[in-house]
């Protein structure tokens, strides 16, 4: 899976890398409780392919799914954690995720992206701390040297 259609990512310990064939579903904003407890965030970014257009690099075999509930699984690095994926495997999930594409998190890619996102999605579920967050100052790394 070389080319500049490559889309590449990887868990935090680099045991999981994984790529992506372009083009990329649109990148969303998700405020639901399942995203955010399951990385401990306000909100998690995802973008999606169909399966055909996934591909591990190296360590497939280390990825640990986890069950939320029926027909939906998460998949996460099974060494550093890192939580990566998202797969609906059956229909009749209330928020309707694709079932022939494979989410994944746009926070695990390392590879630079030319989308943004184009939406909030689950918004009634947001935190209400994130408002404003845009408004913040901005530092270099964890300097107090503003951008």
């Amino acid at each position: 899976m070389d080319g500049p259609d490559r889309v590449s990512g990887q868990c935090l310990c680099g045991a999981v890398r994984f790529q992506l064939v372009a083009p990329l579903q649109t990148l969303t904003h998700c405020h639901c409780r399942s995203c955010r407890l399951s990385r401990g965030v306000a909100f998690v970014t995802w973008t999606s392919v169909p399966p055909d257009r996934f591909g591990f690099v190296t360590g497939g075999a280390e990825v640990v799914w986890y069950c939320s509930s029926p027909g939906v699984r998460w998949g996460s690095c099974g060494r550093c954690s890192s939580p990566m994926f998202y797969v609906a495997d059956r229909p009749g999930h209330p928020d309707a995720p694709k079932l022939d594409h494979i989410y994944v998190s746009v926070g695990s890619l390392t590879s630079q992206l030319a989308e943004k996102p184009v939406a909030h999605v689950s918004y009634e579920e947001h935190v209400d701390w994130i408002e404003g967050a845009e408004a913040l100052p901005k530092f270099r790394g964890k300097t107090a040297t503003e951008f």
